[in-house]
């Protein structure tokens, strides 16, 4: 069962490394930060990229992965609903678009949240590098 939570954190995470890498090389993200009214929104951007790959790779790696994968969450929690806030759209249809971005976030959070207990329960083996600090 070690092994099914290994691949479970590394499918968790590839959004996270995937987003996180974007964030850093790609100058998208910061213009939809910049539309979204983000303070310093180039530097946040990056700043973002930063904790996703570090937290990411935390939960993946078991380095704190319980305080990892919680400090994700919180980061995902407060992007979005800075970058999702679809109940300020009018239009129907990309009112409807950033919901979906929404709620795929709760989901992630949830499962962000589920892992953070699981890693913190005494015992919990799941980590290649044995629960390093």
């Amino acid at each position: 069962m070690d092994f099914i939570m290994l691949i479970g954190r590394i499918l968790l995470a590839s959004t996270f490394v995937a987003n996180g890498i974007a964030h850093l090389t790609n100058p998208g993200p910061t213009g939809f930060a910049q539309y979204k009214k983000v303070p310093a929104a180039a530097l946040m951007t990056k700043l973002s990229g930063v904790l996703m790959l570090a937290g990411s790779a935390g939960f993946v790696l078991g380095i704190a992965g319980d305080l990892a994968a919680l400090l994700t969450a919180v980061l995902l929690l407060i992007m979005t609903v800075k970058m999702h806030d679809f109940w300020t759209i009018e239009d129907a249809q990309a009112r409807q678009a950033d919901m979906t971005g929404f709620l795929k976030n709760l989901s992630m959070i949830g499962g962000l949240l589920i892992l953070t207990w699981v890693m913190s329960q005494d015992g919990a083996a799941y980590t290649i590098t044995d629960g390093v600090l």
